[in-house]
């Protein structure tokens, strides 16, 4: 079976609820659609864990770009107390940006690691596909990104976009993509938007998929959601 969840934003324990509730084998595959870290409790453990799942693979989302742009090249002596005194002031402007979307969280937990660890969760953070094209047995076709595509021409290859075009994008309730494939993503909860009137579930349009139902936000109602493409089966946790 193949499985599509996104913005997990640290939530470890829900996602191995998740796991649980569909029954997730060796022989499944799950695609994450970026957001794997910043606001919830256990980010970084979330990223180990799936770091380890060779039948899990990561897409790119808008709080790992940051997170790297933060972290990609600390020193090992880097902590807590000190990280300030190695940002240039580019450098700073990211940080500040970070921590204001929730990544103090995730900065923490990263610098509590053992530099070796720390260097590997890096290496497997720049691994992170920006989009992914998926073809089902029955032909049916999907498009992953975290956010949908900004600027979209459907004559124009995925690889042609820059990588910002998947990760920072809002579409709206009547935006159009493919014809002849469906675009999922998540980024936006989908109780933000009109016409779920505060619902959050699953956004099915006829040309695109929403899954973001805001996990990290669970105590205000929302859910993590996961969509099995195989029958197009939710599940919600």
């Amino acid at each position: 079976m193949i499985y599509v969840m996104s913005d997990l934003h640290g939530c470890h324990e829900l996602f191995r609820r998740m796991l649980r509730k569909i029954e997730f084998s060796d022989q499944d595959d799950l695609y994450i659609l970026g957001d794997f870290v910043d606001r919830g409790d256990t980010p970084v453990p979330l990223l180990l864990d799936c770091m380890e799942r060779i039948n899990v693979y990561p897409l790119l989302g808008n709080h790992e770009v940051i997170m790297m742009l933060c972290i990609d090249g600390l020193p090992a002596e880097a902590t807590p107390a000190n990280i300030m005194q190695f940002y240039t002031p580019q450098g700073l402007e990211y940080y500040s940006a970070w921590m204001q979307n929730g990544g103090l969280i995730t900065m923490n937990q990263f610098l509590a690691l053992k530099p070796p660890r720390r260097a590997e969760l890096l290496a497997y953070l720049h691994e992170f596909r920006a989009y992914e094209e998926l073809t089902m047995p029955d032909g049916r076709k999907f498009v992953l990104t975290h956010s949908g595509i900004e600027g979209f021409d459907p004559a124009l290859p995925l690889s042609s976009y820059p990588v910002e075009a998947f990760i920072n994008t809002r579409p709206m309730q009547n935006d159009r993509f493919y014809e002849d494939k469906t675009l999922i993503f998540g980024h936006t909860p989908t109780l933000t938007y009109p016409q779920m009137h505060g619902k959050a579930e699953v956004l099915f349009t006829d040309t695109y998929i929403n899954i973001d139902c805001g996990a990290v936000f669970h105590e205000a109602g929302g859910k993590l959601a996961c969509l099995r493409l195989d029958d197009m089966e939710v599940f919600y946790v």
